[in-house]
């Protein structure tokens, strides 16, 4: 078992070693993050304007203007996501790769992004490049962007202004160049395209990158892969979220393509999304909720008594260190089945109860990854009821995996305890 443990720490600590060196990915885990209170009120907006129990919605026909007001608050968050990405994003990289002036990247990738955009001329923007759609376009632009400015300062390719000229006037001259060829190349690029069969460079992507890779990521196979990889980094002390960051961009997306599905009345596209991922790792990453219920319950060791009473709060608000590093699980071999085998379980009985049918798909609302579980089953999933009996369900499961694995541990300490005492 050991050199099973030193395999699987050989594997995965030079993974996160390299995601970590990665600026732009660290960037976008961050821009997410940022993010956040941007997608949990519009998804939120979007449960309430089309959530359909009682007698909400002829609640909502009778006040419409209560209705618009959630459906505004949707369209201009949630809805328009790759637009925040790129106000976030060109910053956050920036600061990562040192560019004197990182806030100067913002309205040149913004106006990038626009450029790239097919629109009315003074008329409008259509927002159909503004979301999810256009997520990957936020992403390449704001990259290049980046790296343009950044390579023009490192060359130098700028204006020289004379000493004793105000920084911010310097700073301001000094991206004015790539200004230039940003803003003018992307118009040409712009038009370039709006002549081709694509229309836009944005379709372009969709097309030919995007979907493929969420297809590619969202999919069973994609998801059972990151599910277990990043429980693989956690159990060896690396937070599992640093080495998947690009799962929070794939779940924002396929999140807001299930709620502009919602809205428009459509079937939900998407099995991924909040809803499938509160499922799996329920109680933090490893699903330990199960494990704090069985050692809250079952435990007759003082210490796992001691350790269950301190860690359930935090384990029901899926905070799981207080076990994984009070037991430790953390490189523990002979909790290593339990750690792994239940959210592989996990993943498979959430995916296809949700594929099956049995269980709604994701609504694209996000909750506070805090929210306790079967609370995030009633709200994030399509069909509520169903959604909190699943997570109840996935719940009793991990108690079952971890309940002899528990028993041993609990043994062992109580035996430990018995020597202490006759020593004693």
């Amino acid at each position: 078992m050991e050199k099973l443990m030193d395999k699987i720490s050989a594997f995965v600590e030079p993974l996160a070693e390299w995601v970590h060196k990665m600026n732009f990915l660290q960037a976008l885990a961050e821009a997410m993050q940022v993010l956040l209170p941007i997608t949990v009120v519009g998804s939120f907006a979007c449960l309430f304007a089309f959530l359909d129990i009682g007698g909400w919605q002829p609640f909502l026909a009778e006040h419409p203007m209560i209705g618009t007001v959630f459906m505004n608050a949707q369209s201009w968050t949630i809805s328009c996501i790759a637009f925040y990405t790129v106000l976030v994003l060109p910053y956050l990289y920036a600061k990562r790769l040192n560019v004197d002036e990182p806030l100067a990247c913002i309205p040149l990738a913004v106006a990038a992004f626009l450029l790239l955009t097919p629109t009315e001329l003074y008329t409008s923007i259509p927002t159909s490049w503004l979301g999810h759609a256009g997520m990957f376009s936020a992403f390449i632009v704001s990259f290049l962007v980046v790296r343009f400015v950044k390579l023009c300062a490192d060359h130098n390719v700028t204006i020289k202004m004379p000493a004793g000229v105000p920084h911010y006037i310097e700073a301001t001259f000094a991206v004015l160049i790539p200004a230039f060829i940003i803003v003018f190349g992307c118009s040409l690029i712009g038009q370039a395209m709006a002549a081709t069969e694509f229309g836009s460079i944005h379709q372009l992507i969709y097309t030919f990158i995007q979907t493929p890779l969420q297809g590619l990521g969202t999919s069973f196979g994609g998801l059972l892969i990151t599910e277990v990889v990043m429980t693989l980094a956690m159990f060896c002390g690396i937070h599992g979220s640093s080495v998947v960051p690009f799962m929070d961009a794939l779940q924002m997306s396929a999140n807001e393509a299930n709620a502009a599905a919602l809205a428009a009345g459509e079937a939900l596209p998407n099995i991924y999304g909040t809803g499938l991922l509160n499922s799996i790792q329920i109680g933090g990453i490893g699903a330990t909720l199960g494990l704090a219920i069985v050692l809250f319950f079952f435990a007759k060791s003082k210490r796992y008594k001691q350790l269950a009473r301190v860690a359930i709060v935090p384990q029901i608000f899926n905070i799981g260190e207080p076990l994984l590093f009070g037991i430790p699980i953390m490189l523990n071999p002979m909790l290593f089945i339990p750690y792994m085998g239940g959210v592989i379980v996990n993943t498979c009985v959430a995916y296809f109860a949700m594929w099956s049918g049995l269980v709604g798909r994701p609504n694209g609302v996000n909750p506070s990854w805090t929210m306790p579980g079967i609370i995030q089953g009633l709200l994030g999933i399509s069909t509520p009821v169903q959604g909190a009996i699943l997570q109840v369900l996935i719940i009793v499961i991990d108690m079952a995996i971890w309940f002899p694995f528990v028993k041993l541990i609990d043994k062992q300490a109580l035996e430990e305890e018995g020597n202490e005492a006759v020593e004693a």
